[in-house]
């Protein structure tokens, strides 16, 4: 507890060395305005410690099963270079100092935003870009909504959980699309394509590797009714024709937090790779987002279909649903979330399955430092990496700090 007594006290004095301006955004940013007088330099910082709780119940296949104890995980941190370059052209780079997945310094990645074509020519498809935005680079693809409250690494603002969920369909990968705003209706456009690939190889010819793009698009409403009811719905679509180096339920290069829930290496032991080794996929997402006062919903439903190299099939359906209460102009807040997943596999007789509980209370010190404290309950039926079901449970506190 010693430990974990120093990392909260570290949070608290470094909260006075914050900028308080820094407010993280709640799904797409809006377009930039500021005018452009000369290139402009941001350096911002994320950094977390975490004190993990759990126990842990399964008996692997192979091998033996790993024991927890209560301890101090890896701190995490990151470092972001904002840039503006040209007016209406942002850059960002993002670097993972250290992660769970990469614990030496690694490029996440980087994108450029453009929210006008006036470096082609002043006024170009100026009406066309007064509601557009172009994303381009290797970054996070916007597929569905989940992915705006998530854990980025260090990265915890806009989660309000210690964990993400367990099925993730996110990835960081090469990618461009655009976003269309239609304000007479208050709703939304996203189309993009991406090559699947956190790491792309797509120069070396094999049987089952493929440069075939990925496409994604989503469309949405999102409008604050009056001053207390917010309501945002959104359906994402994405579809990979196929292509062997594929990722997107295995896209994060931070990994996951819980660590050595279930042993193995590489970061990933408390999430679920369920679409694992698909060569062709189809996936959809539905999202609702309703906060009302200081009370907050998110819900999904997800359904894909895919298939392998060697023609089986393999369909996913994932479902979750949050509340977030917020006190004391948002200092404090409550949280809880329940997950579902399941997996149809071609041969196999029953589904392999996952549920997942999640309760968190959380404490803004600024804007820029805050704690968590959660509850988490895994459950694993069915798989065969295991005999038997599989579960963890126990308490994670998280404290972090963005400057």
């Amino acid at each position: 507890m010693k430990k974990l007594t120093g990392a909260l006290l570290s949070v608290i004095a470094c909260a006075s060395l914050a900028n308080a301006d820094a407010v993280v955004t709640q799904f797409e940013a809006p377009k930039a305005s500021s005018e452009f007088d000369k290139v402009e330099l941001a350096l911002h910082g994320n950094l977390t410690f975490t004190y993990q709780v759990l126990e842990n119940d399964y008996t692997p296949s192979t091998g033996t099963a790993v024991e927890l104890q209560a301890g101090l995980i890896l701190p995490t941190a990151d470092l972001i270079i904002n840039a503006k370059i040209l007016s209406g052209f942002n850059v960002k780079l993002q670097t993972m100092l250290s992660s769970h997945h990469h614990h030496e310094t690694y490029v996440k990645g980087g994108e450029a935003t453009i929210d006008n074509l006036d470096f082609i020519s002043e006024g170009f498809l100026k009406g066309f870009m007064n509601d557009a935005t172009i994303r381009m680079g290797v970054n996070d693809i916007n597929f569905g909504d989940a992915h705006f409250r998530r854990n980025d690494n260090a990265g915890v603002f806009s989660n309000p959980f210690v964990n993400n969920m367990a099925v993730e369909s996110y990835e960081a990968a090469a990618f461009i699309d655009i976003f269309y705003r239609i304000p007479s209706v208050d709703s939304f456009v996203v189309v993009g394509v991406t090559n699947d690939q956190v790491n792309p190889d797509d120069v070396v010819a094999s049987e089952y590797s493929s440069s075939t793009p990925a496409v994604y698009a989503k469309i949405g409403y999102d409008k604050q009714l009056n001053d207390a009811l917010r309501v945002r719905v959104s359906q994402s679509l994405f579809h990979n024709s196929g292509n062997g180096n594929n990722s997107l339920y295995n896209g994060d290069k931070a990994g996951t937090l819980a660590t050595s829930v279930f042993g193995g290496t590489g970061g990933f032991g408390s999430g679920w790779n369920a679409m694992s080794g698909y060569y062709e996929l189809t996936a959809s997402m539905t999202n609702a987002f309703v906060k009302y006062n200081d009370t907050e919903f998110f819900a999904l439903v997800e359904i894909a279909d895919g298939s392998k190299t060697d023609d089986s099939s393999l369909s996913l359906t994932h479902y979750s649903a949050d509340v977030v209460q917020r006190f004391s102009n948002d200092r404090f807040y409550v949280a809880a979330r329940y997950e579902y997943a399941t997996v149809e596999k071609d041969g196999d007789t029953t589904d392999d399955s996952l549920s997942q509980v999640q309760a968190t209370v959380g404490w803004f010190l600024s804007k820029n430092a805050m704690a968590k404290v959660e509850y988490i309950k895994q459950e694993r039926k069915n798989w065969s990496t295991y005999v038997g079901d599989a579960s963890f449970d126990g308490f994670m506190i998280l404290t972090a700090l963005k400057f």
